[in-house]
């Protein structure tokens, strides 16, 4: 308010001159400036720091006037220059915090950014998907941007019970939202407040405390993930069928090259070469055409670990399967989809 005042000031200040300068030498016979018109012409070739010396006040008067213009264009120039540059400014802290949102579809969301999310997203990455974070701690955005590139990962920085910033991550085209908070009760108010908004979406949850894994899932968390069940048994295989372990570990990480394997989804779109056909067909035909093993099915969001021969797949249907990095661009070529939900 008080910038716009002082602008408002020196503007009509400013425009006074204009019209007594033009007064004041108009009405000199020896005078260059002759009406408003040459007076504007004068104050604006001052503004700009142009001075062309073709129109000049002659009097004593007019060039005390004169003088008042000068400092008034270096008062107006510094104005608008300096709400330029604080707009530009304002501009690029907004974009890099990113203010102006994402038009990711079909991406996932990380809500909350630490060690752990950053080796999710990477996962996630790896398997060609885009991701999009969302995190309190400013400091966290150049971790972020270190890290991933901007073509498949965005972040933005604002406050988690904002429910405006849902839009922001076009939460309405996500493939599933996954919360990474510290405390359990924050993880449970975010769902609540999320679910209100957008109930088709699936949320994935980190639980510490599994005691509250029934409470998750009455909320409408899809998967809840607790981290202490997850590597009690891991750890327990190492402990005493150590090359299990060390084969579920490379499963459940995503393929980066060749040698390595993994555990993927694929959909089973319309007119997908594996629909109306059985898995027992499927099975053999991925064993013997791209060395991928079939080991389950999906259907209606229910796993179906090993299922019978003659279950014929259908449209929308997973099919889980195993296979490794060299597989996988052949996998997706043959689905016409990639990996994943």
């Amino acid at each position: 308010m008080k910038k716009i005042k002082y602008f408002l000031f020196v503007a009509l200040l400013y425009f006074s001159s204009v019209i007594a300068i033009g007064y004041i030498e108009s009405n000199n016979p020896n005078g260059n400036i002759k009406d408003i018109g040459d007076a504007f012409w004068f104050a604006i070739v001052t503004l700009t720091t142009v001075g062309y010396g073709d129109l000049y006040p002659v009097t004593v008067l007019g060039k005390i006037i004169g003088l008042v213009l000068i400092l008034g264009s270096i008062g107006i120039l510094g104005i608008i220059i300096s709400e330029i540059t604080n707009k530009i400014n304002s501009y690029m802290e907004k974009k890099k915090n990113g203010f102006f949102g994402t038009d990711f579809e079909n991406h996932y969301i990380i809500i909350g950014y630490n060690d752990f999310a950053l080796q999710v997203g990477k996962e996630i990455i790896s398997t060609g998907h885009k991701i999009a974070f969302l995190t309190d701690h400013k400091d966290n955005l150049e971790k972020i941007n270190s890290h991933f590139n901007k073509n498949n990962c965005f972040s933005l920085y604002a406050e988690y019970k904002d429910e405006e910033n849902y839009s922001k991550l076009n939460f309405k085209t996500a493939k599933s939202v996954f919360i990474n908070f510290e405390k359990d009760a924050d993880t449970l108010v975010f769902v609540l407040n999320a679910k209100k908004a957008y109930p088709q979406i699936e949320y994935v949850a980190l639980c510490k405390n599994t005691e509250l894994k029934g409470t998750f899932e009455n909320a409408g968390v899809k998967h809840v993930v607790s981290p202490l069940e997850v590597t009690s048994k891991l750890v327990a295989s190492y402990i005493f069928e150590p090359e299990v372990a060390t084969y579920t570990e490379d499963l459940i990480s995503s393929s980066k090259n060749e040698e390595d394997s993994d555990i993927q989804q694929y959909k089973i779109i319309a007119d997908s070469f594996y629909q109306n056909k059985s898995f027992n067909n499927a099975f053999h035909e991925l064993k013997d055409n791209y060395n991928a093993i079939a080991i389950g099915v999906v259907k209606d969001n229910k796993v179906y670990k090993n299922p019978s021969s003659d279950y014929i797949l259908s449209t929308n249907d997973y099919i889980i399967l195993i296979s490794n990095g060299a597989s996988k661009q052949g996998l997706e070529k043959l689905f016409g989809i990639k990996e994943g939900k």
